[in-house]
């Protein structure tokens, strides 16, 4: 199956016409005035000498206005390429299991172990050695020679101020900022990121584009939705370029945490709350999980339309099914950013 990115932007098509158009009118203008030129020359020298003289002068001027145009077109289309760069866009396939298909994966209980796969989500379809890191530790993502991911990096108030033009001018091309999230203790308190506007129109004047991530605690469906509600309302109207993603987590290392022992069928439906709610409200919904999550707790089959962003800390992913965005590291450096910082790949024109 082939997924790559077609274009079909009416617009783009017009635009391209109208270069070629151009350069057509400014030909057809070179003959008209070709015609005046051979009668006036045709009084002073032989008229077949006129004839050729001015067709190789016209034919010499036609060249360089096509190679113009050309010129012109193809960096148009570099352009469009650069834009829509990613494996995906919202309108391709997806590759999905089926209902014999086999996850082989790594448990920390029992080993090497086979689970069955999840018939009709959408799998992974990236080969490693496609993937490339230059020496800022930025991830890309190769089909031949020709690119096909973006470079991003996930913050929040920890990462103190941000420079963002001078991440823009490291090469970083989208940013997911924590919007918000929820207390991990019993009456689970929401709060907001002192940062989150101020990094986000920042990023944005930078030309970086920008996603946001809720950190839930959510138990609830009810709860759930009010977390997307709350979210909503800290964008103020604020557009995002990127998804709103729910980043449900476990917390370990304490003890009381709320959502420990929380069930699999109740997570899967606080993420559908979740993600059904920033939908309604015009944004694109995102799933935040490791493997553990992605295989163990919720049931894709009922997220099977929404995004994941994976989490996993090396070299090369491993998860059996799709997803758009890999945090590969938590200890990147970006110039711009004071200390350690997430960084990511992403594989789809959002």
């Amino acid at each position: 199956m082939s997924l790559e990115t077609e274009i079909k932007d009416d617009k783009t098509f017009e635009e391209n016409n109208e270069v070629l158009n151009e350069a057509a009118t400014e030909s057809e203008t070179i003959t008209k005035g070709s015609k005046n030129i051979i009668v006036r020359l045709s009084r002073y020298i032989n008229p077949v000498m006129a004839v050729l003289l001015v067709a190789v002068i016209a034919l010499s001027v036609s060249l360089v206005i096509v190679a113009s145009s050309v010129s012109r077109l193809s960096d148009k289309i570099d352009a469009i390429n650069s834009e829509n760069r990613g494996i995906y866009n919202k309108n391709s396939q997806v590759a999905l299991a089926g209902e014999s298909d086999r996850i082989y994966t790594y448990n920390p209980a029992y080993g090497d172990v086979a689970i069955p796969a999840i018939s009709g989500v959408p799998v992974s379809i990236y080969k490693e050695e496609n993937f490339r890191e230059d020496s800022n530790g930025f991830k890309y993502y190769y089909e031949g020679e020709r690119l096909r991911s973006y470079v991003g990096v996930d913050v929040s108030e920890h990462n103190g101020e941000i420079d963002w033009q001078r991440v823009k001018d490291a090469g970083v091309d989208f940013a997911m900022l924590r919007i918000g999230g929820r207390g991990w203790g019993e009456e689970g308190v929401m709060y907001a990121d002192s940062l989150f506007l101020e990094n986000l129109r920042a990023a944005r004047a930078a030309g970086i584009k920008v996603g946001a991530y809720f950190f839930s605690q959510a138990v609830t469906e009810e709860e759930a939705i009010e977390e997307a509600e709350f979210s909503v309302s800290l964008l103020e109207g604020e557009a995002l370029d990127y998804p709103l993603a729910f980043d449900w987590e476990t917390i370990e290392g304490v003890t009381g945490a709320r959502t420990e022992n929380i069930s699999p069928d109740i997570l899967t439906k606080c993420a559908r709350a979740f993600c059904d709610k920033v939908k309604a409200e015009g944004y694109t919904p995102c799933l935040y999980t490791g493997a553990a999550l992605a295989y163990y707790k919720y049931d894709l089959a009922q997220l099977s339309d929404i995004d994941l962003w994976y989490a996993f800390y090396n070299d090369t992913p491993g998860l059996y099914y799709n997803y758009m965005i890999w945090q590969y590291t938590a200890s990147g450096t970006v110039d711009g950013i004071s200390g350690n910082v997430d960084l990511n790949i992403c594989f789809k024109d959002y």
